[in-house]
């Protein structure tokens, strides 16, 4: 009877997984029974892959918002423009060409010095929104990952327990057990994925401050403390 409950409550808990508030707080163990205990945990493993898939494309989408495009720069050395999308280069050529501004001058230091004063390679603001955004999911996943690795690591502790006394047999244990190694591997590859993309929206803000942006100071700090907590993250989940 407890091995047909152990699985019931297993299936409840993806039937409505999808109905929790990814946001919310993972519910709370304490004083449940085993099988109950596998079905939180399984509910809670479903909502924090969830949300390590959503920073995931939060932090894709600031590296997109913070890559400069190295044909569009040239063009706005040339018009001395702000550039803040491709389309914004080409009509800025295209402006060029048809005004007759294209010659020698365009390469003068002079000319390119004054023009560089006036370029914006990324947009700040949309960095802002996005980085924001980002910060906050990672603010959800550091408050929600530990207890569910104490969660997981109880859980396994009580299936085994079972187990030895002849509750579960040693297939149904193996079976959790690897539905939880498999969980860890995919938190763990999907928070380095976001660190390795935190970083690289760090050098390519680098790069936009070296080429003459100003103004990025609080987004090269936000976005190397996200790749921070995000490995910080990372290095918490052990692997079996």
């Amino acid at each position: 009877m407890r091995t047909s409950r152990f699985f019931a409550y297993a299936v409840l808990a993806v039937s409505v997984s999808g109905c929790v508030s990814s946001t919310e707080p993972m519910f709370s163990s304490r004083g449940a029974a085993p099988e109950q205990i596998s079905a939180l945990s399984a509910t809670n493993e479903m909502q924090m892959q969830e949300q390590t898939n959503a920073l995931n494309k939060m932090t894709r989408d600031i590296i997109r918002k913070s890559t400069v495009n190295g044909a569009a720069i040239g063009a706005v050395a040339g018009c001395g423009l702000v550039l803040l999308s491709p389309s914004n280069a080409k009509n800025c050529v295209t402006g060029a060409l048809a005004g007759g501004v294209v010659g020698a001058t365009v390469g003068a230091a002079q000319g390119k010095k004054q023009a560089a004063k006036r370029v914006e390679l990324v947009s700040p603001s949309a960095l802002v929104r996005s980085i924001g955004k980002a910060d906050d999911r990672m603010d959800v996943v550091s408050r929600d990952l530990p207890q569910l690795l104490k969660q997981q690591d109880a859980e396994l502790a009580s299936l085994n327990a079972e187990m030895t006394s002849g509750q579960i047999t040693k297939d149904q244990f193996t079976h959790r057990f690897q539905v939880i190694k498999a969980s860890r591997v995919q938190l763990a590859e999907a928070l380095s994925l976001s660190a390795a993309q935190a970083n690289e929206a760090h050098r390519n803000l680098q790069a936009a401050q070296a080429k003459g942006q100003t103004g990025l100071d609080w987004h090269l700090s936000a976005t190397k403390n996200l790749a921070r907590d995000a490995t910080s993250a990372r290095s918490a989940i052990s692997l079996f």
